[in-house]
């Protein structure tokens, strides 16, 4: 049996990658939920609190996934990245709903409570990142500003295939090759 909370977290989630997180009232999510306002506000006390705990359970999700499939150390730098690069792509296509909520949020003002999801969730990127500065494999650059940008161009990326219509799995297959790819020379990485 699914729980009022996680009934509002499911209509949360439906109406942000719909509506954006701005067009979306609480009233709303309520009413998607079929739950009354006041039990929305008795688990979560604020729509920016409701936002933050879905896009953490939603990261909790995909950070699962990816370190589900990918023994780090075994492999070399960019192969790792690579493999979580695909990985959490193949995630996109499977949860387009979660993408879309994601590119929301994106371009919402950035709370406390994100970040600190981010940079303690992807520490094992952020790990492969600094490794290969030190190696001399990636321009030494602060380790925030590649973060965001990886995560930027994820969001382009994945979203651009989410929305394509039944593309050609040969051209699926090189754009995701060829994005990650960019992504890889725009940090510094030569390797290829």
């Amino acid at each position: 049996m699914i729980t009022k909370r996680q009934k509002i977290l499911d209509a949360a989630l439906l109406l942000f990658s719909q509506q954006g997180l701005e067009g979306t009232s609480t009233g709303q999510i309520a009413k998607t939920a079929g739950v009354a306002k006041a039990t929305l506000f008795h688990h979560f006390e604020n729509k920016s609190l409701l936002i933050d705990e879905l896009f953490r359970e939603l990261k909790i999700e995909l950070f699962s996934t990816l370190v589900q499939h990918t023994e780090i150390a075994e492999q070399n730098r960019y192969q790792a990245f690579k493999f979580m690069w695909m990985t959490g792509i193949e995630w996109a296509l499977e949860n387009p709903v979660a993408m879309k909520f994601f590119t929301n949020v994106h371009f919402d003002p950035t709370t406390q409570t994100r970040e600190v999801i981010v940079s303690q969730m992807f520490a094992s990127l952020d790990d492969i990142i600094l490794k290969g500065q030190e190696a001399g494999e990636l321009m030494v650059l602060d380790i925030n500003l590649v973060r965001h940008f990886i995560h930027s161009h994820f969001l382009i990326c994945a979203n651009w295939l989410v929305d394509q219509q039944e593309p050609q799995p040969e051209q699926s297959e090189k754009y995701i090759n060829d994005s990650f790819d960019m992504c890889w020379r725009a940090i510094g990485g030569q390797n290829l």
